[in-house]
């Protein structure tokens, strides 16, 4: 369950990252009344997709550690047994 919510925030992540940069380069470009409100929202749009990749490669970094961690003291446990046995 946790990968499809990484995945999600992934592509979450990378949707208002181009929505960010979408609306800085036309908050720059116009010379309309509206022009900060772009890059305020384009700010705003940058700034959450940038906090979002990051939660997402932690939590990712982090499962990766656990699962290595766990796979690595599985097979110590298996090696002591059979030690054991003989």
């Amino acid at each position: 369950m946790r990968r499809i919510a990484t995945f999600l925030e992934i592509i979450l992540s990378a949707t208002l990252l181009v929505a960010g940069l979408y609306l800085l380069y036309e908050g720059t470009s116009s010379k309309l009344a509206s022009a900060p409100a772009m890059l305020i929202g384009g700010a705003v749009c940058f700034t959450m997709s940038v906090m979002t990749l990051a939660s997402a490669v932690k939590s990712l970094v982090w499962h990766r550690r656990m699962l290595r961690h766990s796979v690595h003291s599985h097979g110590l446990e298996s090696a002591a047994s059979e030690h054991n046995r003989s």
